[in-house]
């Protein structure tokens, strides 16, 4: 059956969507059934916290995960409705080498393999173990927290057996403390659609659609909507209000400048040529203009508190064009809209093969090939025979009878033209060669050797 991998970093919401992921797959016609694989499943005995206490339970459940896995992938393949089966292993999975031993099951299998990486936000792609902690990272510490609370209030008067128990809608229990969260953050290898065994790879930011939950995308009424705006407007005019005050505190008022006189004055002197007279050297040109010290209407110098007010008001009024413009993008972009895009491109990859390196061989005899040369011999001859007492002639044909064992049945032949030992012989040789690429299995029948023999004679004349 086809599966789908799910990874991503702790408590950024990927049970959420594998349960939406699920009810979008199931209203196709092409799936009818979902098996959905997580910790609660593979490890039925233990909470989520008892699963990552330390290294050597983290072992066991990835090894409990991966056996649940194989075990619903190559079950179902086997059988006839495996095809119309999706399943979805919905854990941490931040182990690269983990990811690709996932890959070799479903390859094994024959089936389509895909990874959904989903991610808390836009963050999570850029996150190292050199940077500090993510936005996201630090809601899902909260997130974390308010489960462990709601669990402990829940289950606080029940005894110990009952409180290992898990409720439909706990499913995903909650890390002990925030320093587990940090080490598995931390260990986590983010899939590359590079890799082979990580392609395709979906990249999901749950915080880039409308808001939305596993039941789907949640109902918002209009007088929300109308309050939010007005909240909206009202900031932005409380920002342009604040950069101006801004603008103004920045530039202080400038002192007016006095005119200092000059107490010697240099005698003008005129121009042989007839100039303008010029308190320099250089001499001024009747043709050329000057600059009017007077600007146009319209272009007249503007204080700098005006003009930097100004600038804080385009700059307010560009966020908020950009900020509604991706609300609006939010708006229109839905989480059913994403998974069902996701689905149309994973079912449309083609399915995995195995390779020769992993195929299962047949085991045969040590005198296999010796058996086949035999039997493959005596057919030639019987072919001969049937031919010589059919008359099959030249451009004529006919349908001779051979028998495929001594004393056994008689196999119809359809001839266009008779054939000549030589030709068999090939036939023979060509046979024999295939057959020791691919041996048949231990226990085969003499007359099911001369059959396929038979068959093989027919597709070549």
């Amino acid at each position: 059956m086809p599966s789908i991998v799910l990874a991503g970093h702790p408590c950024v919401g990927k049970t959420t969507f594998a349960h939406l992921l699920a009810k979008r797959a199931l209203s196709r016609s092409t799936i009818s059934n979902v098996v959905h694989i997580s910790e609660s499943t593979a490890c039925p005995d233990q909470t989520k916290a008892e699963c990552y206490s330390n290294s050597h339970m983290e072992k066991t459940t990835r090894a409990a995960l991966k056996s649940e896995f194989d075990r619903a992938v190559v079950s179902s393949a086997a059988n006839e409705e495996g095809s119309t089966t999706l399943v979805i292993l919905d854990s941490l999975n931040y182990i690269k080498g983990y990811r690709y031993e996932l890959f070799c099951i479903s390859k094994a299998a024959g089936e389509r393999h895909g990874v959904v990486w989903v991610m808390g936000s836009s963050s999570d792609e850029q996150f190292n173990s050199a940077s500090t902690e993510s936005s996201s990272d630090v809601l899902a510490k909260k997130r974390n927290q308010e489960r462990k609370v709601m669990m402990q209030k829940q289950f606080g008067q029940q005894d110990d057996n009952e409180k290992k128990s898990k409720s439909e809608n706990d499913l995903d229990g909650y890390y002990e403390d925030d320093e587990t969260m940090n080490q598995l953050v931390l260990r986590f290898e983010p899939p590359d659609e590079k890799n082979r065994w990580e392609n395709p790879l979906f990249k999901v930011d749950v915080t880039s659609v409308s808001p939305w939950d596993r039941n789907g995308t949640l109902e918002v009424s209009a007088s929300c909507d109308q309050t939010t705006n007005a909240m909206k407007t009202m900031e932005i005019n409380d920002t342009s209000k604040s950069n101006d005050a801004a603008a103004e505190e920045k530039v202080p008022p400038q002192p007016a400048k006095k005119k200092m006189g000059s107490g010697f004055k240099r005698n003008k002197k005129k121009l042989p040529t007839g100039g303008k007279t010029v308190t320099g050297t250089a001499p001024v040109i009747d043709n050329v203009k000057q600059p009017s010290s007077v600007e146009p209407a319209g272009r007249q110098s503007v204080p700098s508190s005006m003009a930097k007010r100004n600038l804080a008001a385009a700059s307010a009024l560009d966020d908020t064009a950009a900020s509604s413009t991706s609300v609006a993008t939010k708006e229109t972009q839905t989480m059913e809209q994403v998974i069902d895009g996701i689905l149309d491109s994973f079912f449309s990859q083609r399915a995995l093969t195995e390779g020769m390196s992993t195929l299962h061989q047949f085991s045969a005899e040590s005198n296999a090939l010796n058996q086949v040369d035999n039997i493959t011999h005596r057919m030639n001859s019987e072919i001969l025979k049937a031919q010589k007492a059919a008359s099959v002639s030249a451009g004529v044909g006919g349908k001779i009878f051979v028998a495929l064992t001594p004393n056994g049945d008689r196999r119809p032949i359809n001839l266009s033209k008779p054939l000549y030992m030589n030709e068999l012989r090939n036939f023979r040789r060509q046979f024999l060669k295939w057959i020791a690429a691919h041996p048949l299995a231990d226990g085969t029948k003499e007359d099911r050797i001369a059959d396929v023999y038979i068959s093989y004679v027919e597709s070549q004349i």
